[in-house]
């Protein structure tokens, strides 16, 4: 199979275009795999780096846009599904329909990796905004409403309380 003649999309860290876009928020590192100007809009693809030090969580939200493949490639890790508390590591995949509130923890002591397929594409610009908010943020002191601004007016999430 000749790949340039085909529809696979691939990463050649010698093109500067291709390059993973990475985005340390909070200590999490996001890590734009494949961006959804290269999928004509239909998916884009993230990588989370979760740190053997903390249990770190990503809070309850939802999106309205995109449906999420969440594939665990390192660590344990318990999620929120609407009602429903899911336990998952290393090689579960699972599906989470746009709508309904989700959030995950890496859970003990080791590294945490999972990679999200977004369809469709678009939310993974929402990390190169807070990035480019960060520092307004930080001398702020409030994260809270210029996070949700970002998200919920452009992006079409939402964070989930109570």
């Amino acid at each position: 199979m000749n790949v340039n003649n085909s529809k696979v999309l691939s990463h050649d860290s010698k093109d500067d275009d291709r390059s993973f876009q990475q985005y340390d928020l909070d200590g999490l590192d996001f890590r734009i795999v494949l961006s959804g100007n290269k999928t004509g809009g239909k998916y884009s693809l993230l990588e989370i780096l979760f740190s053997a030090e903390k249990e770190n969580e990503i809070p309850l939200h939802l999106h309205s846009r995109e449906t999420l493949i969440i594939y665990i490639l390192e660590g344990n890790f318990s999620f929120r599904y609407g009602n429903e508390k899911i336990v998952g590591n290393q090689g579960a995949v699972l599906k989470f329909e746009k709508d309904i509130p989700h959030s995950y923890k890496k859970t003990g002591k080791t590294p945490g990796r999972l990679l999200i397929l977004f369809i469709p594409a678009g939310f993974e610009n929402f990390f190169k905004d807070v990035r480019l908010n960060q520092s307004e943020m930080k001398l702020s002191g409030e994260e809270d409403p210029v996070l949700l601004h970002v998200l919920e007016k452009k992006y079409g999430g939402k964070f989930v309380f109570g």
